[in-house]
């Protein structure tokens, strides 16, 4: 697992960086105050950032990892973790009057595989718990607000990603491991910039929970009887990001795609 210093300072300086950015781009449009423009029509794009994780888990039975049941104090468990994301995204935006309401559909891949892993409440010394979200993906409508080159919107639905839980036990050798797709939901904002009659620069932030009920978790060493079994688990991730957006939208009307609107 790598870490980028800390997770937090990383989001922030991303998140300058990409501010600064787009009042550069403003300072490149001409010098006259621009007309409306239409964010109506198709878009895809790309976006970078920093994201942040907690994810809890609850063990449903007893089970090797686990050896007395959940109603012992120390079954549930807490990780957190932080790494860079990266992905594409497309959407349509219907512009009326000042109010932009639109549909997206985003992929995002954990580039630096955001995962929180820590020792076992029982075991520590030799049992660890691993979580690993490898890709997300969303598809949220939005609503949004224009004025001159400016938008602000907020956004919400459905998101799901896909999710490895590993329960690793070095001393004996014995691991249990399941890789599946969990589902959830988002809640976001964000603000574009638009550079060019085509190109919009852009920051957003995003809150995921994605909830994993009742998953066994695959392990074919376990063993049956008492204090031997196949987990059950319980999870919940939720995850944070901050990630800077380039936007290029379909043309609507004639003209360079590098030509401000007017």
């Amino acid at each position: 697992m790598r870490y980028f210093g800390s997770g937090r300072n990383f989001i922030y300086i991303g998140a300058a960086a990409a501010l600064a950015l787009i009042s550069a781009g403003a300072a490149t449009a001409d010098g006259t105050r621009p007309g409306a423009i239409d964010w109506s029509g198709l878009y895809l794009g790309g976006q970078l950032g920093g994201g942040w994780s907690n994810v809890d888990w609850t063990q449903l039975n007893a089970n090797y990892f686990d050896t007395l049941g959940p109603t012992v104090v120390g079954a549930n468990s807490d990780t957190k973790d932080s790494g860079v994301l990266g992905g594409v995204f497309g959407g349509y935006n219907h512009q009326v009057g000042d109010w932009v309401f639109g549909l997206e559909l985003a992929a995002t891949a954990t580039g630096a595989d955001i995962e929180g892993a820590q020792a076992s409440p029982f075991f520590p010394a030799i049992d660890t718990f691993r979580t690993q979200l490898d890709w997300l993906g969303t598809l949220a409508g939005r609503v949004g607000y224009a004025w001159d080159r400016w938008l602000v919107y907020g956004r919400g639905g459905w998101a799901g990603g896909d999710v490895t839980l590993t329960l690793n036990d070095q001393g004996a050798l014995i691991r249990a491991s399941k890789d599946t797709w969990v589902n959830g939901w988002t809640l976001g904002a964000g603000v574009e910039y638009r550079l060019w009659r085509c190109v919009a620069l852009g920051l957003a932030y995003d809150y995921v929970e994605l909830n994993l009920d009742e998953e066994t978790v695959t392990c074919p060493r376990c063993g049956t009887g008492v204090g031997f079994g196949t987990p059950v688990i319980d999870s919940d991730i939720r995850m944070q990001s901050v990630m800077a957006r380039v936007s290029f939208f379909v043309p609507v009307a004639s003209g360079s795609i590098l030509a401000p609107d007017h």
